[in-house]
């Protein structure tokens, strides 16, 4: 097992649990994981949300720059109910 299939089977489940307490409680959050394979040495998935007013708050957006070398942009990985994915980058 990767680091991305870990990530995938062990890891992601959790966090779209936290996630979606975080976002039921109005609470900012900031998680980033490396996990790095072959095709992507650089392959990363981060979360950054909002408070429950919708601010960001100012370190995280930094760390969210440092960390990706750019401002925050929102990239969306749906599963469909035939096994497929989509993913989507909001920039």
């Amino acid at each position: 097992m990767n680091k991305e299939q870990a990530y995938d089977e062990q890891i992601a489940p959790l966090m779209t649990q936290i996630i979606e307490v975080a976002k039921e409680h109005g609470i900012a959050m900031f998680a980033s994981f490396m996990i790095p394979n072959d095709e992507d040495p650089e392959l990363c998935c981060t979360t950054h949300l909002p408070d429950g007013d919708g601010n960001f708050r100012p370190e995280y957006s930094r760390a969210h720059a440092d960390i990706h070398g750019r401002p925050a942009s929102l990239h969306l990985r749906t599963e469909h109910g035939d096994g497929s994915t989509t993913m989507t980058a909001i920039l």
